[in-house]
């Protein structure tokens, strides 16, 4: 009896350094979970105070420990190549949010590229 042979995971993201503002929109449209999760922990480590300082880098790594989340379909985890985007998606839902941000390929996004992937976020879930 021959074992079958062994499933190929599918790749479906586009190439992050070939096309960057593809590769986000790919995540938002597919894993709209993972932002979501983000959101969650920063608003939870928030709540002590709203002017709390929280790093984006942090709050990524907290995901990659706790939640483990990874899609089943796909070769994706949690990448760094999230945090400048998550950062920016929060500190846009949380104007005022002391989330720091380092320069990214992302300061270049025109206004509409910039609308096109706010406009691709998950639902807010109630406060």
């Amino acid at each position: 009896m021959n074992d079958p042979a062994p499933l190929d995971r599918s790749v479906t993201a586009p190439d992050f350094s070939a096309h960057p503002l593809a590769y986000y929109t790919w995540h938002l449209l597919k894993h709209p979970e993972m932002y979501a999760a983000f959101r969650r922990y920063t608003d939870q480590y928030r709540a002590v105070d709203e002017s709390r300082r929280v790093s984006a880098d942090m709050i990524c790594h907290v995901l990659r420990f706790h939640t483990g989340l990874r899609a089943t379909d796909d070769t994706f985890a949690v990448n760094n190549v999230l945090t400048p985007l998550y950062a920016r998606l929060y500190r846009h839902q949380r104007p005022g949010a002391n989330v720091p941000i380092r320069a990214s390929q992302l300061d270049a996004l025109s206004p509409e590229e910039w609308a096109a992937l706010t406009a691709l976020l998950p639902q807010e879930e109630p406060r």
